[in-house]
């Protein structure tokens, strides 16, 4: 679920909402061919200049550019680096940077494209005055004042871009280029929209794959979108282009807070007289390669590791997809079967708990979508002191101690016994060993550390302290120790905090000053809820649709085993190639798993021979030489096949019912299909599905829990796996959601 400000909040829990509900869409109409074939020409640039980036939608650092001499350029605030002497040291990207003063940069073609528009960010030190030069005709710009340029002019039948400045915001200085694209953008705001929907699904268990489509109708006044108006930008739309989609809500004071809906792929479009309509979709639908790479490895391979080989061998850029770093702590060791890269990627979310979605910002990601395990850690506890039961509920047990004033003479409180092996404390949970001074003081303050084994996201937290307890609290939250927020409360014995927090998945907890002469009791920590969110019926534009799903009794999970068993080589493939001395390689797939490779050719003529160079379970690349013209011959690949067993981890979830059989090639360790046991278990064993029609909310996310108003049931939490917004001047949205138990 999207994070949103409170003043946000309170305008969408009203009953009935004035507040006006707003959309933004945006096409990116840039010629993808001319954009990844152009190149920088010439050699009028500085050593430091980085000629590619700009071109492949890298930015440049603000905070990272290099000294200069030109006029009024270099600033003394610390901010700027000195230049290396030597191009290998100067790892800094500054962009384009031309080597004279008011110097010419040129971008080359290999063919002749048509351009919608073009953007160029010139950075800080941009050009007043100066000209874009193409084939066919000169383009002058005079007076400008943005550092990021754009124009809609089309520049038709283009194979060079010739960029000349003749006057520099700060007088002489070099002409310089962070990033440059080759198009303009089309934009639609509220008033042309007409409507648009967004759907999405996903698999609560990746069962199968996420899909997100959207779709939008806008106004085409004036037939300005016709496809015969030559001057109309719909020409120049491109499948495969970026559209993206904010959605706005207008609040109590009149300003609009703005949230990011989609960045998808655009697929079709058309126009009539009255409207143009267009669709779009997630990366996964054009994902449509297949993954050979599969290997059984007794050492095993992270899924990790895994999903970064998929990625790469997909062509993904790895700017473009995160994981969830929980996935290092899972090995596996089956080969991957050949499935297409997008299907690969879902096996892995599936082995390791996840779910695999496409973000908003157009990101793929792979996050844990279980509740994760939780261990706390201290260098700062009394020796009969047990941290770890912070995480139990219940009540703790309380010593007498030195404390002023803390020890009472009743049958509720125990002694002490001597630190010594072998002896059973009761259970207290945290106990500083610091103890203050008369002012109330730590020499050095306490913390606890409370690490999850994947990242946590809660709403709320409650520290119940024991009848000695600090003055102060500290949170400070990390994820991938990356810091996410620090936080201080005054404390108290109940410490009760309501907020939104980041995900982390390390938590430090410092206790800061207490009463004197007295050391910190923590008995108990309690998370909030894992939403805040809550479908009331004053949100529900009908009352909730029920479904009772088909009990299981039990869920088998298939452990599936390889083995080398057999004991001769036999023909994995066998054809015939045709092969020349300039293209000399030849991919051989196999349909079964397959190891110990070895090749030859049938009958060779001298000279000849033959290696393999690239393998894995699946396939064998080989390489012939010997070949001085083009020859027609016939190969062999030779190998044994592994022999597959199954086993199987089951789970009882019913008395009576269905018998559920789950079946991931990638799960072979006992441990590793019972944790699976587990979690699709929970999943199935919550067996009752709601279909809502609410009013529509633009934070919701699918796989998204929230909490939903039932008679019977208090804080009944419900897992979305298909929602549908629709816009149309305001919004509403329709649910599928399934009960967590």
């Amino acid at each position: 679920m999207k994070s949103a400000s409170q003043k946000y909040k309170k305008v969408k829990a009203q009953k009935y909402i004035d507040q006006v509900s707003h959309m933004r869409i945006s096409i990116g109409v840039v010629n993808q061919e001319a954009q990844s074939t152009a190149t920088v020409t010439g050699d009028g640039y500085e050593y430091y200049s980085e000629l590619t980036k700009p071109l492949n939608n890298y930015t440049v650092d603000p905070s990272e550019l290099y000294v200069a001499c030109d006029q009024n350029y270099t600033k003394v605030d610390s901010q700027m680096f000195f230049l290396p002497r030597e191009k290998e040291m100067a790892v800094l990207n500054q962009g384009i940077v031309t080597h004279e003063i008011l110097g010419t940069i040129r971008i080359d073609f290999p063919v002749a494209y048509d351009l919608k528009g073009l953007t160029v960010d010139f950075g800080e030190m941009y050009p007043v005055d100066f000209v874009v030069e193409s084939d066919h005709q000169a383009m002058h710009i005079t007076g400008n004042a943005e550092s990021r340029w754009t124009t809609d002019e089309v520049f038709e039948g283009v194979t060079y871009l010739l960029i000349k400045p003749s006057k520099m915001l700060q007088g002489q200085n070099k002409l310089r280029i962070h990033q440059i694209i080759m198009g303009a953008g089309i934009y639609f705001s509220s008033r042309e929209i007409k409507t648009a929907t967004k759907k999405e699904y996903v698999s609560p268990i990746s069962e199968e794959l996420p899909t997100l489509d959207f779709t939008a109708t806008v106004t085409n006044k004036d037939r300005k979108w016709d496809i015969e108006n030559t001057a109309s930008a719909v020409n120049y739309l491109q499948a495969g282009q970026e559209i993206e989609a904010l959605y706005g809500q207008e609040l109590k004071d009149g300003s609009i807070e703005w949230l990011p809906g989609i960045a998808l792929q655009l697929t079709e479009w058309s126009v009539d007289d009255e409207e143009m309509s267009f669709s779009a979709t997630d990366r996964f639908d054009n994902m449509t390669g297949t993954y050979y790479r599969g290997m059984y490895r007794s050492d095993g391979i992270t899924l990790y590791d895994l999903a970064v080989d998929v990625f790469a061998d997909a062509g993904i850029d790895l700017r473009t997809y995160w994981l969830d770093p929980y996935l290092k702590n899972v090995r596996v060791y089956n080969p991957m079967p050949v499935v297409k890269h997008k299907e690969a990627l879902q096996l892995i979310a599936n082995a390791g708990r996840c779910i695999i979605t496409q973000g908003r910002n157009g990101n793929i990601y792979m996050k844990s979508s279980f509740a994760p395990d939780m261990t706390v850690q201290t260098e700062d506890a009394a020796y009969y002191s047990q941290p770890e039961k912070i995480l139990t509920s219940g009540d703790k047990s309380e010593y007498a101690i030195s404390a002023p004033e803390y020890t009472r003479v009743d049958s509720n409180m125990f002694f002490l016994p001597r630190e010594q092996d072998g002896v059973q404390y009761l259970e207290t949970g945290y106990v500083s060993a610091a103890i203050t001074d008369a002012s109330g003081n730590f020499a050095a303050n306490p913390q606890i550390e409370i690490s999850a084994e994947a990242a946590y996201k809660c709403f709320g937290m409650q520290l119940s302290f024991g009848r000695l307890y600090p003055g102060k609290v500290k949170l400070t939250m990390y994820l991938v120790d990356v810091l996410q927020e620090e936080l201080a409360v005054d404390a108290e014995r109940v410490t009760t905090i309501s907020r939104e927090f980041p995900e982390w998945d390390r938590l430090q907890i410092e206790f800061q000053g207490g009463k004197s002469y007295s050391p910190v009791i923590l008995d108990n920590i309690t998370f909030g809820d894992s939403t805040d969110y809550e479908l009331t019926y004053a949100n529900l534009m009908k009352t909730p649709k029920g479904k009772q799903l088909q009990k299981v009794k039990e869920l088998q999970i298939m452990r599936t085993l390889y083995g080398e068993g057999q004991v001769a080589d036999v023909e994995l493939a066998r054809e015939k190639i045709s092969i020349s001395s300039a293209d000399n390689q030849y991919t051989f797939y196999f349909s079964n798993a397959s190891y110990g490779l070895s090749c030859s050719i049938v009958e060779p003529e001298a000279g000849q021979s033959i290696r393999i160079i690239d393998s894995s379970n699946y396939y064998a690349t080989v390489e012939i030489t010997g070949i001085t013209e083009p020859v027609e011959l016939e190969a062999v690949v030779m190998g044994r096949e592994y022999i597959l067993s199954y086993t199987k981890v089951t789970r009882q979830l019913h008395t009576t019912g269905t018998l559920e059989t789950w079946s991931n090639p990638l799960v072979s360790e006992l441990i590793h299909a019972a944790d699976l046991a587990d979690w699709i278990g929970d999943y199935l064993q919550a067996d009752r599905e709601y279909e809502l029609s609410y009013r529509g909310e633009a934070r919701i996310d699918a796989n998204d829990l929230i909490f939903l108003e039932n008679k019977y049931v208090e804080n009944m939490q419900v897992r979305i796996s298909e929602h549908q917004l629709t816009y149309n001047g305001a919004l509403s949205g329709t649910i599928k959601a399934r009960r967590v138990e």
